[in-house]
């Protein structure tokens, strides 16, 4: 079975403050942080149903003209690819 984890930040358990969400902002790292492991937790749950392939987008750009995506590539669990779309990055 092959999973596509379409993501962005806004949603996120734990994120309340549009500063989690914000490039350049103080609690941005905290909501990097927040975001990556709840893309770990599908990533853990796709498995655990069965995935043999799984595919990782993240949607959401740093904003204020930063030029990376918001996952941590080196926080995700090993295995699923990361793609981007348009001037996103891949988050690998």
């Amino acid at each position: 079975m092959r999973v596509h984890i379409i993501s962005d930040m806004e949603g996120v358990s734990g994120i309340v403050k549009w500063e989690q969400v914000t490039g350049g902002e103080p609690l941005y790292e905290e909501g990097r942080r927040l975001y990556t492991e709840e893309i770990n937790a599908a990533v853990r749950g796709a498995r655990a149903a069965g995935a043999t392939e799984i595919v990782v987008m993240d949607c959401h750009g740093a904003g204020k003209g930063w030029t990376f995506n918001s996952l941590f590539p080196d926080l995700l669990d090993p295995g699923p690819r990361c793609a981007g779309t348009g001037a996103a990055r891949f988050c690998s």
